[in-house]
């Protein structure tokens, strides 16, 4: 979806399962996210957002986590989301996939969230 794009490229990720899984029952689900490093003390909000059909509205997403992380100058970190319910959703309505939008915005606006890596850095 071009609406889903910038610069080209997706702004969500999608995740697609097999039948075979389809069936299972969801004990737990965590999503693993990396936040790239920090040159200042910083104050980082992570969203995840479940890509919705586009509502009378416009809005195409809803929110499923939110957190608040407190950075410190030095490697970058991982962070784990629990996307539980999400995923048994899908798994009970799999048409309902229309993928997730992940933000890690600092003070500043920069996404630190890393979905591709940038010209440079190395993917993970």
């Amino acid at each position: 979806d071009l609406l889903m794009q910038v610069e080209g490229k997706p702004k969500c990720c999608f995740f697609k399962f097999s039948s075979k899984i389809q069936h299972n029952k969801v004990v737990k689900a965590q999503l693993w996210i990396y936040l790239r490093p920090v040159k200042t003390p910083t104050t980082v909000f992570v969203q995840i957002l479940r890509l919705i059909k586009p509502m009378k509205d416009g809005t195409r997403n809803t929110g499923i986590r939110s957190l608040k992380l407190d950075m410190n100058p030095g490697a970058g970190i991982w962070q784990s989301i629990d996307v539980k319910t999400v995923l048994q959703n899908w798994l009970k309505q799999p048409e309902s996939n229309l993928g997730i939008e992940i933000k890690a915005l600092d003070e500043n606006g920069h996404d630190l969230a890393v979905t591709f890596p940038r010209p440079g850095e190395d993917g993970l």
